[in-house]
């Protein structure tokens, strides 16, 4: 699992972003991964995760083929910290669910995390939903990307 933790140390906040490989049967034919998404802050606590009851368009779920959406979070975040020219990095998969934003701030970097779960639980999107804001470190991110990363290596090895 890739967490992405505040610098807060009063009031912890964080993003963890789960790839569900265990509920994938053919690892070599796959082009979709399905995800959960945890936003914490403080004591509360949202999750996100496929369900029976979602009956939209979409589901949670990332693409690999033929654009790896787990490749472009984790570059997206790296080409931000590497180049110190660049403010902001967002992303939003292509079965739209979510949205992250990390920007540059005097601070370090804010994170932005908008859940629409619209698409997935409804047949449109609505653009309503919940949303984490906080500050990391460079270091955090890097936690964060290095997590995701082994997790999508994982995904190619076939059992």
């Amino acid at each position: 699992m890739a967490k992405l933790v505040s610098d807060d140390e009063e009031i912890k906040s964080s993003l963890e972003l789960i790839l569900l490989k265990e509920n994938i049967e053919d690892k070599v034919a796959i082009s979709w991964i399905p995800y959960k998404i945890i936003l914490n802050s403080g004591e509360k606590e949202l999750t996100y995760e496929p369900g029976s009851k979602n009956k939209g368009a979409g589901d949670y779920v990332l693409a690999l083929k033929p654009v790896n959406e787990v490749e472009n979070i984790i570059h997206g975040i790296k080409n931000l910290l590497k180049d110190k020219e660049s403010k902001m990095f967002s992303f939003e998969p292509n079965e739209t669910s979510f949205e992250l934003i990390v920007e540059r701030s005097h601070r370090g970097y804010s994170i932005t995390c908008w859940v629409d779960a619209g698409n997935v639980i409804s047949n449109h999107y609505t653009w309503d939903g919940f949303g984490l804001r906080f500050f990391t470190t460079e270091e955090n991110l890097l936690s964060f990307i290095e997590e995701l990363s082994k997790e999508k290596e994982e995904l190619f090895n076939v059992c």
